[in-house]
């Protein structure tokens, strides 16, 4: 099954999920369309306190689930909040559970996903996935200390750094009880779905909303050309 915990207003990006965004239709509709398209997910659900969604989350065939205002603000712990949408989905615990936020509008391959989770947990290698991108930059930190390479003549070229990867908070799964008992969304040893750069994209502020609409009016001529 899978959730989409979605509040009822954002801070940094006014109206982020129910705005208009692509082809007349919002954040938290692209994502609802394409988890109720996927063959490999049964149910849909929606935790949010924006009960006017209600009526039209149920007659597409998703769950609403009425999340409290308390649960909705940045003062609650986010584990708290994952404990609380986690336990109040009606599934039983060992339910496989995909976490999926609106944020993430060019990542649409679910049913690989799943698909992928689901042979890694079997032969007991993973007990959870998190999408990832490969990031093979040159990173420092603040005080001028390169982190995943060496400043001087022994500088590798960026295809022999040390395989990195940035979280792309496109999706995370795990059985309902491990993020109940974990309070986190990621489980304890995940394995890592890959997906490209433009799938990684995750609007977090108005410019990433700008950027990403662009590239999502363009997104067939640039994976053409990757």
């Amino acid at each position: 099954v899978a959730v989409v915990p979605v509040k009822a207003t954002s801070d940094r990006v006014q109206a982020k999920n129910f705005r208009e965004f692509y082809d007349g239709k919002s954040l938290f509709d692209l994502l609802l369309d394409k988890l109720l398209a996927s063959s490999e997910i049964d149910q849909v659900y929606v935790s949010s306190n924006a009960t006017d969604l209600k009526d039209r989350v149920e007659s597409s065939g998703a769950r609403f689930i009425k999340r409290e205002d308390a649960f909705c603000n940045n003062e609650v712990p986010w584990s708290d909040v994952i404990a609380h949408v986690a336990e109040s989905l009606p599934e039983e615990t060992d339910v496989t559970l995909l976490w999926c936020h609106t944020t993430s509008p060019l990542f649409g391959d679910y049913d690989t996903a799943v698909r992928e989770y689901i042979q890694e947990s079997r032969e007991g290698k993973y007990d959870g996935l998190v999408a990832v991108s490969k990031l093979s930059e040159f990173v420092v930190s603040e005080k001028r200390q390169p982190l995943n390479y060496s400043w001087g003549p022994w500088h590798k070229y960026s295809q022999y750094l040390d395989k990195l990867y940035t979280i792309t908070g496109g999706l995370f799964i795990a059985q309902k009880q491990e993020m109940i008992r974990n309070r986190y969304v990621i489980s304890k040893n995940p394995y890592f779905f890959e997906v490209s750069p433009l799938e990684a994209i995750d609007v977090d502020t108005q410019y990433d909303f700008e950027v990403a609409k662009i590239l999502m009016k363009n997104r067939e001529h640039l994976e053409s050309h990757t």
